[in-house]
């Protein structure tokens, strides 16, 4: 925790990539319908608000990905709404950042948090687009400058509409023409600040100094567009509230002000799994804002690494499930066995050594010794990419489970690949 400010201070709480609706590795609660693993997020969410409520905080900065897609069904449309709602009674004023997650795949669509600007509901503030709003709170008067997620698409489309030829340009030469357009919208936002007043700048970005902890998410390597720390630290701002990364960092290097990813409020997948999960308080007072990093409930993730060294692996594997911590946890086993003993493990004993687990996601078990991979017949350069995709996740047990979503990805991917080549 950091020295609190002497002075009076605007009490915030800053939160980003909730990513409700996530159904890896959770099973429908009898009880509600939901599914557990959504259940989770929103007890991480609901202790969220618990703490806004019970430490007076005045303002609430969501920075992006609401959803995990920008279609949430109208259950999750429900409970999202729902926290909102106890926010609000609480007299807590709400920003809300679109994230990359939140938008629609066509700009003239409406995204996933687009319900609460269309009902003009008082104390909530949605930002799709670069704009500086200024909030009476209870505490005072704050401003918060809002950059919202733009897809590759989508800073083309600005190049376009400023008439910059971009087709004839390198990959660098292209990614530095939109760095320098994202640039150009915190120039605008910073420009419109008032220094008298307390300002936090939000947004859904990459920075590039920042650490991505999150293995399972490899799949959009390379596809980012990525910013220096200087181009958002800033002295109009007295805090900058990221979201993207899912892991919390203070990327600040003991400059002014603060530049921070909060990290998602749950884990997502086993990436995460040795990352603390939660959301900051921040003490915010002109040219002195302050936080604190506040560890949400979040479900652990626990992975049991075996590489088995005498003639009777499965004993191994089951003799190191049987150490491991797995209360409430979700657990994955990952083998390492002689290929002239793969076959004989015994899966089934394996998943009795993990009963006491919440969720098991998958055993993988991995031959050693093997000098010839067969190549999968089913993969041929005719089929389609998506096509590709698919047959190559059949292949993978650690991947199985998170199929729909990696395929969205990859289709995210390919679809904003045809914007580019366009």
């Amino acid at each position: 925790m950091t020295r609190s400010s002497l002075t009076k201070a605007i009490r915030t709480i800053h939160f980003a990539d909730l990513h409700l609706g996530m159904e890896n590795y959770g099973r429908i609660d009898s009880k509600t319908g939901l599914n557990q693993r959504v259940i989770d997020f929103l007890k991480s969410l609901n202790f969220m608000v618990d703490t806004a409520i019970k430490r007076d905080v005045a303002l609430v900065v969501f920075a992006g990905d609401a959803f995990r897609n920008q279609k949430p069904n109208p259950t999750l449309q429900r409970e999202f709404a729902r926290i909102i709602r106890r926010l609000v009674k609480a007299d807590i004023k709400v920003v809300l950042l679109v994230g990359n997650h939140d938008l629609p795949n066509m700009q003239a669509q409406a995204h996933s948090m687009a319900v609460y600007d269309a009902l003009e509901i008082d104390g909530v503030y949605v930002a799709r687009q670069p704009e500086l709003f200024t909030i009476t709170t209870k505490q005072g008067t704050v401003q918060v400058a809002a950059l919202p997620h733009f897809s590759r698409s989508r800073l083309i489309a600005s190049l376009k509409e400023q008439d910059i030829e971009y087709k004839d340009k390198t990959l660098t030469e292209l990614n530095e023409l939109m760095v320098r357009t994202v640039e150009t919208f915190i120039d605008d936002l910073a420009r419109q600040v008032d220094k008298s007043i307390p300002a936090i700048l939000t947004a859904h970005l990459s920075i590039s100094t920042a650490t991505v902890g999150c293995e399972d998410r490899s799949i959009l390597a390379g596809h980012e567009i990525t910013v220096l720390p200087s181009i958002l630290q800033r002295p109009e701002f007295d805090y900058v509230a990221l979201g993207h990364i899912h892991k919390f960092q203070d990327l600040s290097q003991g400059m002014y002000p603060h530049l921070i990813y909060s990290g998602s409020i749950d884990r997502v997948d086993f990436g995460e799994e040795k990352e603390d999960k939660g959301f900051c308080l921040v003490n915010l007072t002109r040219g002195a804002a302050t936080y604190e990093f506040i560890k949400a409930p979040a479900r652990r993730f626990v992975t049991i690494d075996v590489e088995c060294k005498t003639d009777d692996p499965t004993a191994e594997v089951c003799a190191a499930c049987e150490r491991a911590d797995l209360n409430d946890a979700v657990v994955r086993a990952r083998v390492k066995a002689p290929a002239k003993l793969k076959e004989q493990i015994r899966k089934d004993e394996i998943m009795d050594a993990l009963s006491g687990a919440y969720f098991v996601a998958y055993i993988n078990i991995e031959a050693t010794g093997e000098e010839v991979r067969t190549r999968n017949p089913n993969l041929t350069e005719a089929q389609t990419p998506a096509a590709a995709l698919a047959e190559y996740i059949k292949t993978r047990d650690d991947l199985l489970e998170r199929k729909e979503e990696l395929m969205e990805y990859g289709q995210k991917l390919m679809d904003e690949l045809k914007v580019w080549d366009s």
